[in-house]
């Protein structure tokens, strides 16, 4: 759970980041999104080859 709340956490930060910057919708939706999967992914490939 607190690796997904970790995703969740820096999704939103990119995303206010990018709105706060670009004041586009649609790119700071993409950008808090890609931003989480990419947290999730990149620790679940930590995890799996530490294993």
């Amino acid at each position: 759970m607190p690796l997904f709340l970790a995703g969740l956490a820096l999704g939103g930060l990119s995303a206010g980041l990018t709105h706060a910057f670009t004041g586009d919708p649609q790119l700071t939706a993409v950008a808090g999104i890609l931003a989480a999967v990419a947290t999730w992914l990149g620790i679940a490939t930590l995890m799996f080859f530490t294993d």
